[in-house]
């Protein structure tokens, strides 16, 4: 459900997969600064993603 919530827009920069009970991502940046700012709006969009599940809300339908 969290890696569907961040579901990326261009996915030649940015790889998210789910192995088990973990969540891969892969970025692929032409700067560790670049690289650092994806990451970061990512990872913001986890947050969101857990705290709405966390709410017991689920996904928007």
């Amino acid at each position: 459900m969290i890696a569907a919530a961040i579901e990326v827009d261009n996915p030649s920069q940015v790889e998210v997969r789910t192995v088990a009970e973990s969540l891969e991502i892969r970025v692929i940046a032409p700067s560790a600064a670049s690289a650092r700012a994806t990451l970061e709006d990512l990872m913001a969009c986890v947050q969101a993603a857990e705290r709405t599940i966390g709410s017991g809300r689920g996904p928007p339908t």
